[in-house]
């Protein structure tokens, strides 16, 4: 096999189960579970506005489809948890703060992005033509959009154009005789119109930044790409910046080489551009009926209060984070006895806060009446391995392979199974076998957004030498927008010198998310 072409392509035999477990969908609570070619969604607010909600997200992708055409992406859905009111956002991430409409969230565990349309502070009925409201749905795009960049592009963007590009395409509005790109928010034009412009410079190496200027940032950042998708020759420019970023170019030296102009020219074109009337992009209606692919299935009773709280905890945070949603799952869980949404619930809470003999209990007496959900099966897999790492047990550790394996099966785009499978297999062997990598390859392919399964892929790679492949892996890491950049170009630094590591499993379940790198 061309071990380079691991890392183009997806691997075949993926199974997709369209519906979510009969078991969970009996009783008439109040989520609906959504689901659509590429997003999953939960709400319990208006179901028309959900499914209006869902066609947008199924729009959107398409416009970044085609801005960023491949052959062959990962059948990965994203979790979108539509929030209705405050208490219900808050439940979803405790603390979070009170003028945040979204976020987005990728763990090993998880990603999800969760949208809160309540608290959107401006309303695109009291906005002037061509202003776009910042509203929940741009918050819900833009952290859409660095999702698929990083799925879809193995290039070491440089950090303004990972703003840059989200900030531009999260405006984007989908009407019935056109797609328009390219409207500005009204705080982005404020910042364009009376903030401090940053020096070039600084601006090209992305930071660090105080907090205006972290601001300012985000708004030239999308001045600077919305420039570049109006000038052909200067996008010719960035394509050849990218190349020379991509084989360890500085960011300022490789400017002029690229884009055949020094930095303070095109600085001076920005500012003109900012002068200049803005354009904005008529695209072609996107006339496809998203509507009809759409399913839905109402959950049982035992989801109304544990949904977000459970959601925020399959994030594995920190114990003393957790604490009071755990006291509050466990106290909802208990109002529905025998529902299976609660049981899960506690069983999740057991395996990473509780007891795990108690866990496995409640796995069993689940498992025996859906032995082919995927959901209980991965956790039955979590349950064994924490109980094998504390017991030092290989009969464990078979067995929660086993359950992983199972749960890939049945649900071919679960990366976390597969990431999971191969702590098992490191557990069990004591070595990185080649099997074991091209798992952890295959895992990567499907969730590149997981840092923990990225820097795993890259440093079992560098292990066995195949340092081309390694440098795929982590080098969109090491500019990513929300990553940890530091650790990324220190293995990038590595690979590139050919230096082994020592191999370290991050986010292994033998430890919680407070001691996670």
């Amino acid at each position: 096999m061309d071990r380079r072409k691991l890392l183009q392509g997806l691997g075949a035999g993926v199974t997709m189960s369209f519906a979510p477990p009969a078991a969970w969908a009996q009783a008439a609570g109040r989520w609906v579970r959504f689901e659509s070619p590429n997003f999953i969604c939960f709400a319990s607010g208006e179901e028309v506005k959900a499914r209006e909600e869902m066609v947008q997200l199924e729009r959107f992708h398409a416009l970044l489809a085609s801005l960023m055409p491949r052959s062959e992406r990962s059948p990965l859905k994203l979790k979108v948890y539509a929030a209705s009111g405050n208490q219900q956002f808050e439940r979803s991430n405790p603390g979070i703060g009170k003028t945040i409409a979204g976020y987005y969230d990728s763990s090993a565990e998880q990603i999800r992005a969760v949208t809160a349309p309540d608290r959107a502070y401006e309303r695109q009925r009291n906005m002037k033509r061509n202003i776009r409201a910042m509203d929940a749905r741009v918050v819900l795009f833009h952290e859409y959009a660095h999702h698929f960049l990083r799925a879809n592009s193995r290039r070491a963007y440089p950090r303004w154009y990972n703003e840059g590009f989200a900030e531009f395409v999260s405006t984007a509005v989908f009407n019935k005789d056109a797609t328009l790109v390219g409207m500005f928010t009204s705080d982005r034009a404020i910042w364009l119109t009376i903030g401090d412009w940053l020096d070039i410079d600084k601006f090209l190496v992305g930071g660090p930044f105080e907090r205006d200027d972290t601001s300012m940032f985000y708004a030239q950042a999308w001045l600077a790409t919305h420039y570049l998708y109006v000038k052909p020759e200067r996008a010719a420019g960035f394509d050849r910046y990218c190349i020379a970023l991509q084989e360890g170019g500085d960011p300022l030296a490789s400017f002029e080489p690229a884009f055949g102009i020094s930095r303070g020219d095109f600085d001076r074109e920005l500012k003109k551009y900012k002068r200049d009337a803005i354009q904005i992009r008529s695209l072609l209606p996107n006339t496809t009926d998203y509507a009809a692919t759409i399913a839905s299935q109402r959950l049982t009773a035992g989801a109304d209060e544990l949904m977000l709280p459970l959601s925020y905890l399959q994030s594995v945070p920190p114990r003393d984070y957790a604490k009071e949603t755990v006291e509050l799952v466990r106290k909802e869980a208990q109002k529905h006895a025998g529902d299976p949404f609660a049981q899960y619930a506690l069983a999740h809470v057991d395996v990473w806060y509780g007891e795990l003999a108690s866990a496995r209990t409640q796995l069993d007496a689940l498992l025996a009446s859906q032995p082919d959900n995927p959901d209980i099966q991965h956790l039955s897999g979590l349950c064994d391995l924490r109980m094998a790492h504390g017991a030092k047990d290989e009969a464990l550790f078979k067995r929660a392979r086993a359950a992983f394996a199972k749960a890939h099966r049945l649900d071919g785009a679960r990366a976390i199974s597969l990431f999971r499978y191969v702590e098992c297999l490191l557990a069990i062997d004591g070595e990185i076998s080649d099997h074991a990598i091209d798992v952890l390859v295959n895992a990567y392919k499907l969730a590149p957004q997981i840092n923990a399964l990225a820097y795993v892929t890259t440093q079992a790679l560098m292990q066995h030498e195949r340092w081309e492949e390694a440098e795929l892996v982590i080098t969109p890491l090491s500019s990513s927008a929300h990553g940890d950049d530091e650790r990324a170009r220190a293995l990038l630094t590595a690979v590139r010198a050919k230096q082994k590591p020592e191999f370290v499993f991050y986010a292994s379940a033998a430890r919680l998310s407070d001691e996670f790198e």
